[in-house]
């Protein structure tokens, strides 16, 4: 193409084309439903199992790239699943050793996968939400919004201790609300109580299904290394195609 034009014209437009073709902004992933987190070095990963119930196709999302996942293992009990795709990570989550709960209040990271792509400052946040001591398992104070089920909590010592799953109910005999975004779901805003499956429940759950995951009592960051940018690192997002799942609703 344009091989009649002198040579250093040619190069000239090859150079503006090159130039046009940088300035030009990359096609933009798809936006999330809800969060997960790396599991392993085979990609694995863990959300919530009503992110992914009744969808006729599933992705995970990481930065440009999207992949089609399958559901590689479920438990609608505990509301956990686990995903399977070609994507590979940077770095996978190591699960908390210790089952017990902090019994005092602990400032900890928990926060959507598309939440994260656009926080400012992740290098210098170090929590965003509150542990509620004497509560039923894992429960945070915290501003979570649709988006965030899946989402990992991550202690100050980047350890993951759960996943979110649904907002608690504000009164008796309420209903709690999950956390996947859909456009049907009403603005939340502000911190309210939020319910997560601790690695008390994760951990027999992925053991039972062989899948490989890593647990410590080491500090997986430094005073000075910030939760926050761990878990951009780690998050996934997880996108539902097909019929709206039950994640569009009200929890029982």
């Amino acid at each position: 193409m344009f091989s009649f034009l002198p040579r250093s014209t040619r190069a000239s437009l090859w150079a503006a084309g090159v130039l046009l073709a940088c300035a030009m902004p990359a096609a933009a992933a798809p936006e999330a439903n809800a969060s997960g987190v790396f599991l392993n070095e085979e990609g694995e990963v863990l959300t919530v199992a009503h992110a992914v119930a009744n969808c006729k196709s599933l992705f995970v999302i990481k930065g440009a790239q999207v992949a089609e996942a399958r559901v590689r293992a479920v438990d609608a009990g505990l509301d956990l699943a686990v995903l399977q795709s070609t994507l590979k990570p940077y770095l996978s989550a190591t699960l908390a050793q210790a089952d017990a709960l902090p019994a005092t209040s602990v400032g900890v990271f928990a926060e959507a996968y598309e939440t994260l792509q656009r926080l400012p400052d992740r290098a210098l946040l170090r929590s965003n939400a509150m542990t509620v001591p004497g509560a039923e398992g894992l429960q945070l104070l915290s501003g979570a919004r649709p988006g965030a089920s899946g989402t990992a909590v991550l202690g100050p010592d980047g350890l993951l201790l759960g996943v979110v799953v649904e907002r608690v109910a504000a009164a008796p005999h309420a209903s709690g609300q999950v956390l996947s975004r859909t456009s049907s779901t009403a603005p939340l805003t502000g911190a309210t109580q939020v319910r997560a499956v601790s690695v008390a429940a994760i951990k027999p759950f992925l053991a039972a299904h062989g899948i490989a995951f890593s647990q410590s009592t080491s500090a997986q960051l430094s005073a000075y290394q910030s939760p926050a940018a761990r878990a951009s690192t780690l998050s996934v997002g997880v996108l539902c195609g097909g019929p709206r799942p039950i994640d569009s609703t009200t929890a029982p």
